[in-house]
């Protein structure tokens, strides 16, 4: 992943408020799931400059709140914002998946990322090894082969000089299972109003049929929990 930013230096600063409606869906699903037993500890792979971890951390105050970023500005940025949020914060470059502590994330999650992952595998075991033995995993992703507006967002991103791959949603679940991990899967919207300018976006879609679609049938909600 070249450069100092994602998209660009505007594009980036906006991707928390475009991601706020899909990062509200993912803290509700988590706060169904670890009513009983708020997590302790979280791990955000991706977490460029910490918004989604930042909210995570105020939802539960975790003791130990780490995230993963490849962008060394973004790292920068989100190092700063957790500073002093939990007792124990670190953010990663991912060639230091090695410092991540086995078994010590009671929730690891990650949105939107999966599509630059080129092993599914050696992600999954990642998040295996990172999961306490109660923990729980959620990836986020709408960038897959069975979402239609992925043939036209593709070459965008690569464009941009990203390395992309195309990843099946079954094939998500299946690199899981092999890992032992239980997987489950649900669409992460279901209700809501949509927010988008067509004017300013890179991503836009060729209908509102199609938009529909995706924040309400494609975008992806994947789980894995130790069996």
């Amino acid at each position: 992943m070249p450069g100092s930013y994602f998209f660009s230096a505007d594009e980036d600063e906006r991707l928390a408020a475009t991601n706020s409606d899909f990062w509200d869906s993912l803290i509700e699903h988590i706060r169904g799931d670890c009513s009983d037993e708020p997590p302790g500890s979280i791990l955000d792979i991706g977490c460029h400059y910490g918004g989604l971890l930042s909210r995570l951390v105020a939802c539960w105050k975790p003791q130990r709140a780490y995230g993963v970023e490849p962008l060394a500005p973004a790292r920068r940025r989100a190092a700063a914002r957790l500073d002093g949020l939990a007792p124990d914060t670190r953010v990663l470059d991912v060639s230091e998946w090695s410092s991540v502590p086995d078994a010590a994330f009671d929730l690891v999650t990650c949105h939107e990322v999966l599509y630059l992952e080129p092993d599914l595998r050696g992600f999954m075991a990642n998040i295996h090894r990172a999961l306490s033995a109660s923990g729980r995993a959620y990836v986020v992703l709408g960038c897959h082969a069975d979402n239609p507006v992925w043939v036209h967002w593709k070459p965008r991103l690569e464009a941009l000089g990203h390395r992309v791959y195309d990843h099946r949603p079954m094939d998500i679940l299946a690199a899981g299972a092999a890992l032992g991990l239980l997987p489950a899967l649900r669409p992460l919207r279901q209700t809501g109003w949509i927010t988008h300018d067509p004017l300013r976006s890179q991503f836009t879609f060729p209908s509102a049929a199609a938009m529909l679609d995706h924040h309400f049938k494609h975008k992806l909600l994947f789980r894995f929990m130790r069996r």
